[in-house]
């Protein structure tokens, strides 16, 4: 079995729930969507070269064998691409005593349901029109219904987000009131691979953020701290 994997590294998690977190990377290339603030390029399209499953593991383990980590965060690109063979994968992670920490932009629910009992933390981006270009809210709820307990949902704000899509994100999550909801300000400059969109300002981040408090019980502001790090 191969897989496309653009690369496995050691890297504290930047996002979400786990922010700070040593955790091993396993990035896969191919995505199904192309959003505008995307700081993975590279990682979207296929990549040239491919792993069998034996080179994933041997990576993951030495990482793991050389300092203490507390998970595998399975990113991308889009991880759920590569379902058939992510399975297995995520068991042998689980074998190590890691936790799998699946992080997917939620419009692929069908894919992700075989995996479920094995994935203790789904980071699901809710994907705004105005940013990825299409509207994706059924895909959205669809996840939102087959993800577990363990899950929280990261919005990137961009300054083309709207009112009305912050709306229909709110009437969304609503339904799902013990999921938190972080509201991550897009980068204000392109990151070391190139991506980048236009920011939101403060002020309106923060009337989004009051808005959103109103309504769910665990909203958060956060940035991507990857860049204010200095780390990958």
């Amino acid at each position: 079995m191969k897989v496309r994997v653009a690369e496995v590294f050691s890297s504290l998690q930047g996002e979400g729930l786990r922010a700070g977190e040593r955790q091993v990377f396993v990035r896969f290339s191919g995505c199904n969507l192309r959003c505008a603030y995307c700081d993975e390029p590279a990682a979207r399209a296929p990549s040239a070269s491919s792993w069998d499953l034996a080179q994933v593991q041997a990576a993951i383990g030495a990482l793991a064998a050389r300092r203490r980590h507390a998970a595998v965060s399975w990113t991308g690109g889009e991880p759920l691409l590569h379902a058939r063979v992510l399975r297995p994968l995520l068991a042998y992670a689980r074998s190590l005593g890691l936790e799998n920490h699946l992080e997917t932009n939620g419009t692929l629910p069908a894919r992700f349901k075989p995996l479920a009992g094995l994935v203790d933390l789904v980071a699901m981006d809710v994907k705004l029109p105005s940013s990825c270009g299409r509207a994706t809210w059924a895909a959205h709820s669809a996840f939102l219904k087959a993800a577990p307990r363990k899950t929280f949902v990261k919005v990137v704000l961009t300054a083309a987000a709207t009112d009305r899509e912050f709306e229909r994100l709110l009437r969304l999550l609503e339904k799902h009131p013990s999921v938190p909801l972080f509201l991550q300000p897009a980068t204000p400059h392109p990151s070391r691979r190139g991506g980048g969109a236009r920011p939101i300002g403060p002020l309106r981040a923060l009337a989004l953020l009051a808005r959103a408090r109103l309504r769910l019980k665990d909203v958060r502001l956060s940035p991507q701290w990857h860049p204010i790090w200095g780390v990958r």
